[in-house]
């Protein structure tokens, strides 16, 4: 699991598996629009460059950067 301290509004690009369970990765780059704790665990809702908002678990983040 990777702590994430991005705030809301900030701009992130990392890696997540395909699908959320694969061992293919693909890259996410965008702006995080909301972030909080659910019934799985803490994750973020980033609205991606191409204007698609993708909900992602932080506990599966790979590499942030």
């Amino acid at each position: 699991m990777l702590k994430s301290r991005k705030r809301v509004g900030s701009k992130v690009s990392f890696l997540y598996p395909v699908h959320g369970n694969m061992n293919i990765t693909r890259s996410v780059k965008g702006q995080v629009i909301e972030k909080g704790i659910g019934p799985n665990g803490p994750f973020l809702t980033v609205q991606e460059l191409d204007g698609k908002i993708r909900s992602l678990s932080t506990k599966k983040i790979v590499q942030l950067s």
